[in-house]
């Protein structure tokens, strides 16, 4: 690289921080964000009560330790509707760092991964207004996979189980980050281990029962989705017409498939993983963990627009750029639109995200978002299609080229 070429790169990422950054203050100045606060306040309050006991008093914690623990410092730092969203808007900076660097190792260019994932209306909208934490979950998602394509095996898993103590959801990719560390797959496993022993020991020796049912129970939350969103809209349409049987059948179909989700989500699990294994490695990992967490949105019951940061960093290294970008931008439209009606009576500076009245409020949510399922679901298809072809190609070629690696 010349020495134009690296005053540029950091001249030119730094002009997208610094935008991206202007914007979420604008948007924390003035707004006062969603009714997850009012959530996190019940929480924040249980765990300075009782500690890790919380879990035993409170049936929504659903989140781990780790994120709970970290929330609730920040309740003590200030009021969580200001150091909650800093926060997040920061662990934005964190994780556009590390994908551009992901971005660099793997020769993509670094300023589109990077631009694309801190100036997208979804990212910003859920840092800076939703009031949760995913933007601290895909920073240490990225950390852990900068360290794996960078063979620092132990530091991966230890960031993993992190991520996995903000959210519950990384431990879906744990198979993903094994096959992925090859020969040091005792090293990364170690680490793991013992970084999330030291997270999630101390809760299970508190409140056992109450951890296992609020986040290892936890079926998601929000709009329907996944196929309880057909048989959701579906029932509705037939509440409508006056078709009664259809009615109560679609109604039915959706709450036995909420029942088997997490089958469903075991057997995306199993899917992706079947397919990546033979060809696995360190630097196909951003791809393999898109699908996943892609697989995994797709057939959730009940989703926030927030699940779709999980995947949103590694879309660039999955897809090409159009795909990559309709995505982008369907989901930027949904997540305006469903926030615009969730603050329909308070104005745009706040969303009620358990509002219910109107009563057709929560049925036009469930079909503005067809599109965006529909589009997953062509996304998922067509990337794991592309996964086990292009194993198929270097398989190919390794048996035509057996001298080269």
């Amino acid at each position: 690289m010349t020495g134009p070429d690296r005053r540029e790169a950091p001249l030119g990422l730094g002009a997208i921080l610094i935008t991206g950054l202007v914007i979420r203050a604008a948007v924390i100045a003035a707004t006062r964000g969603t009714s997850d606060l009012w959530l996190w306040e019940i929480f924040t309050n249980a765990l300075q009560q009782y500690g890790l006991g919380a879990y035993a008093h409170v049936t929504r914690l659903n989140h781990p330790p780790l994120g709970a623990l970290f929330v609730w410092g920040l309740s003590r730092i200030g009021p969580l509707g200001l150091t909650l969203r800093v926060s997040q808007a920061l662990s934005d900076v964190v994780a556009t760092v590390l994908i551009g660097k992901i971005a660099r190792r793997l020769n993509l260019s670094h300023r589109f991964v990077a631009g694309l994932y801190f100036l997208s209306p979804v990212a910003i909208l859920t840092s800076s207004f939703f009031c949760n934490t995913e933007s601290t979950l895909v920073a240490l998602l990225a950390a852990a996979v900068l360290m794996m394509v960078n063979r620092r095996y132990a530091f991966a898993g230890a960031l993993l189980a992190c991520a996995c103590g903000i959210k519950i959801v990384p431990v879906l990719a744990l198979p993903l980050f094994f096959l992925a560390a090859k020969e040091e797959r005792l090293r990364f496993s170690a680490a793991f281990t013992v970084v999330a022993s030291v997270i999630f020991l101390p809760v299970f020796a508190y409140a056992p029962l109450g951890f296992a049912q609020n986040v290892l129970g936890y079926r998601g939350s929000g709009e329907m989705w996944g196929l309880a969103l057909p048989a959701t809209v579906g029932g509705a349409a037939a509440t409508v017409l006056g078709w009664m049987r259809l009615r109560a059948m679609c109604y039915y179909l959706g709450d036995v498939y909420i029942d088997i989700t997490r089958y469903c989500v075991i057997a995306i699990v199993g899917l992706v993983t079947w397919i990546w294994w033979p060809g696995a490695n360190k630097d196909r990992l951003p791809a393999a963990l898109t699908l996943l967490f892609l697989g995994a949105t797709v057939v959730a019951p009940r989703v926030t627009l927030g699940y779709f940061l999980w995947f949103l960093p590694f879309l660039p290294f999955t897809f090409k750029r159009t795909l990559t970008l309709s995505i982008h931008v369907v989901a930027s439209l949904q997540l305006m639109a469903d926030y615009t009606l969730f603050s329909l009576g308070t104005g745009p500076w706040f969303a009620n995200l358990g509002r219910t009245n109107p009563w057709w409020l929560g049925r036009a949510v469930d079909v503005i978002g067809i599109p965006l399922w529909g589009l997953c679901i062509w996304s998922l298809t067509t990337g794991l299609i592309a996964m086990n072809q292009e194993y198929r190609r270097d398989r190919r070629y390794s048996e035509l080229h057996p001298s080269h690696p």
